[in-house]
């Protein structure tokens, strides 16, 4: 006796796939997979071992970035590196596993070296050479690890480290100084062109009725330089452009700083000359850098905005695989790989973290 046919039952559907990579979540699965429960393990005690190795180079990034307000932006720089992995990570996925043993030759080179170099700090404790040897020791760590490919697609991450490192007190000086003349003596004469007569000897400058100004090591644009370049190359590295757009952005950088800071000196001196010598002090000071902070990254936001003239004619860039298709943007302007449609002419209130992280970097 024939039965009758029963419907096949429904086909399983297919584990979904992952639309939203992230870095974070993947490093958590790893973590919590019992097989690999030893390799983290390993891996715990050779993070140990390493903090144990360079655990002075580690105390002069604490100590150089709570005391020194030059390097007060340090602790941010870490975190920005992992945000790039991890936009990395999302972007283009896992790296492949390595193949071949160019990883452990290419990793063991510049572990060897790293570690050789901690070891002339032992006698010469030059901090500077420590910390480098630090980060060298990271890379080299990685690239035995992931392999060359990965240090390829991850060398911005381990690139933008090295804002966080002190530069010597000699090299500091030899890069400030020059810049505190030019800022005293491009003020003074901006001041005496506009009727405000001033005598500037060296980095002293003295506005009528005697009143004395003195551009610091602190007012040289130091502070300034270094955190526009940051900047700067976070957003050359994130905007999908060519490479001379790139290059234009990290470059705008240097005459950007120098200018917001001279600046800054010409409205001390406004404010000490028409106002009161008390509300260029504390936090008026303060403040007022935080101000030219925001004029810098207008100027910096207005380079973009004219080369995006220039690119107006280029074809944009290709969504990427973690893109959906209805989120391409078919325009002219150049778009942040990380952050999917933000066009560069907003780039400088959307890398802005926030008010605190300006200041520091002020």
């Amino acid at each position: 006796m024939a039965t009758p046919d029963r419907p096949a039952p429904p086909p399983e559907p297919a584990p979904a796939a992952e639309d939203d990579p992230r870095l974070a979540d993947a490093f958590l699965r790893w973590v919590r997979a019992p097989e690999n429960r030893l390799t983290v393990l390993g891996a715990a005690a050779c993070t140990a071992l390493f903090a144990l190795l360079f655990q002075e180079s580690l105390r002069h990034f604490y100590r150089a970035w709570t005391t020194d307000d030059n390097y007060s932006h340090g602790f941010l720089v870490p975190l920005l590196s992992l945000y790039f992995a991890a936009q990395v990570y999302r972007r283009e996925g896992a790296p492949a596993s390595p193949e071949g043993r160019s990883g452990v030759w290419l990793g063991g080179l510049l572990l060897g070296g790293a570690l050789l170099a901690h070891l002339v700090t032992v006698p010469l404790p030059i901090d500077f050479l420590g910390d480098l040897a630090l980060l060298a020791a990271l890379v080299g760590c990685f690239t035995i690890v992931a392999g060359p490919a990965a240090l390829r697609r991850y060398w911005f991450p381990f690139s933008f480290l090295i804002f966080m490192v002190p530069l010597p007190i000699a090299l500091y000086s030899r890069i400030a100084s020059p810049l505190q003349l030019m800022a005293s003596r491009v003020a003074s004469g901006f001041m005496n062109a506009t009727g405000v007569p001033v005598l500037c000897e060296g980095n002293r400058m003295t506005l009528p009725g005697g009143v004395q100004m003195f551009v610091a090591e602190a007012c040289s644009g130091m502070r300034q330089l270094t955190g526009f370049l940051a900047l700067a190359a976070a957003v050359a590295y994130l905007s999908r452009r060519p490479g001379w757009y790139r290059a234009v952005v990290v470059l705008s950088a240097l005459p950007i700083a120098l200018f917001a800071n001279t600046t800054r000196v010409v409205a001390t001196g406004y404010v000490m000359h028409y106002l009161d010598p008390r509300y260029a002090e504390g936090a008026y000071h303060t403040l007022e850098g935080v101000l030219l902070m925001g004029m810098g990254l207008l100027l910096l936001n207005s380079v973009c905005m004219l080369m995006d003239l220039f690119c107006a004619g280029d074809d944009a860039p290709g969504p990427s695989p973690t893109t959906p298709p209805t989120e391409a943007v078919a325009t002219g302007r150049p778009i942040l790989a990380a952050t999917e449609g933000w066009p560069s002419r907003r780039v400088a209130g959307a890398l802005s973290l926030s008010a605190s992280a300006t200041e520091e970097l002020s």
